[in-house]
């Protein structure tokens, strides 16, 4: 009893810690609901540093903070820049800069072939979006090998590098029927705003993305050290604080960011034709239709779920949920000495959403039968316990 009382006490403590800026409003009435997830998360000994905050059309419904993580640390998020940067580019279209998501790349882009024997000639802003106009390969969880050392150099010209990959980079497939998981997509598809708006790279970035999003401590730095780059990853590039992600999330949630048939389009399964594991189910704008690492494939369970998510490969995972309407995102950064590390945050994320469920559902966390609390299988308890105990094993 004297631990419940503790947890309600930091819950409030760190609801009302809250900023008003963008999605985040303070809560006048914390809710004593969250306890038992707050102690849970007090208790967990495998992620050092994090956060986890909820919300929903009411605004920020829960928000826990462990170690040195804070709303306003800024984190590298790798793979989950994805989201983000497809969505500030689909507002091209919400504005009139790009007439529709289904212009074809050829239509901006002065360089792009039209040649109709050339299935390149046939990719839309559509395809790009959704990584499937059949541009390289890579999947989920892989490594993917440059077309060109190019795209190594932060510091080069985004354009006559873009050039050289669309030359050199292997296409397979006709658009719209092929899915691959790379950077050439986005770098392309910013190609297409660029040349539609006639602003610069970081012009596109500030006023679509930065403001657009309402991400204003956010830049694209990857992994730069010294400001400014010319020829990003945007990919893989942001440096975002769990304060402006959660300003996109909720500004995606409820459609008040970019225009409901833009959020709507960017949901749609746009790799229907994938067969069996996919690591984390299909694929949308930038982003997941959720179905973690089912071999099954994506099964109708995944699809009723309605859960959008683009986890990142230093454990940020952020998720919007259709079915019981809110947003969550856990913010983690396991890089460098704590890289191996990184994996573990996507179990937490596992583990603490059945508890979000449930409150969102309006139960009561502290009764009833809890196996529906009981989302990690032995295996994976087996590989949280390998990468916590040995690191190195699990780079």
């Amino acid at each position: 009893r004297r631990q419940n009382a503790t947890m309600s006490s930091r819950t409030a403590a760190l609801l009302l810690s809250i900023g008003a800026a963008g999605a985040f409003e303070p809560l006048h009435a914390p809710s004593q609901a969250w306890a038992p997830l707050v102690g849970l998360l007090n208790d967990w000994q495998f992620t050092r540093d994090f956060a986890v905050t909820v919300g929903n059309a009411s605004g920020v419904v829960f928000n826990f903070q462990k170690g040195s993580m804070t709303l306003d640390t800024r984190v590298k998020t790798a793979s989950t820049s994805k989201w983000p940067m497809a969505m500030a580019l689909a507002s091209a279209v919400a504005d009139g800069t790009i007439k529709s998501l289904d212009t074809k790349a050829n239509e901006v882009i002065p360089w792009w072939t039209k040649n109709v024997s050339d299935s390149r000639s046939m990719v839309t802003l559509r395809h790009l979006l959704s990584f499937t106009s059949g541009f390289g390969s890579g999947s989920p969880g892989g490594s993917e090998k440059p077309a060109t050392t190019c795209e190594r150099d932060q510091h080069g010209d985004y354009e006559t590098c873009s050039f050289l990959v669309y030359n050199t980079t292997q296409v397979t497939g006709t658009p719209g029927t092929v899915y691959s998981y790379n950077g050439v997509h986005l770098r392309l598809a910013m190609m297409m705003v660029m040349k539609a708006s006639g602003l610069t790279l970081h012009q596109v970035l500030d006023k679509y993305l930065v403001k657009g999003l309402r991400m204003a401590s956010t830049t694209c730095d990857g992994f730069n050290t010294s400001g400014v780059v010319s020829n990003p990853d945007l990919s893989a590039c942001l440096t975002v604080t769990g304060k402006d992600y959660a300003n996109f999330l909720s500004g995606i949630f409820d459609y008040s960011l970019v225009p409901n048939e833009i959020v709507e389009a960017s949901e749609v399964d746009y790799t229907p034709f994938l067969d069996g594991y996919s690591l984390y189910g299909h694929y949308g704008f930038g982003h997941f239709l959720e179905c973690f690492d089912n071999p099954a494939g994506m099964t109708e369970a995944c699809k009723a779920a309605k859960v959008h998510a683009d986890p990142g490969g230093f454990g940020y995972y952020p998720l919007i949920d259709r079915k019981y309407n809110y947003w969550m995102q856990i913010v983690a950064f396991e890089f460098g000495d704590r890289y191996g590390y990184s994996g573990i945050p996507e179990y937490l994320r596992l583990l603490v959403k059945p508890y979000v469920d449930a409150v969102m559902r309006g139960e009561d966390l502290q009764s009833g039968d809890r196996n529906r609390f009981n989302a990690l299988s032995i295996a994976d308890f087996n590989y949280i316990a390998k990468c916590g105990t040995d690191p190195q094993s699990c780079v």
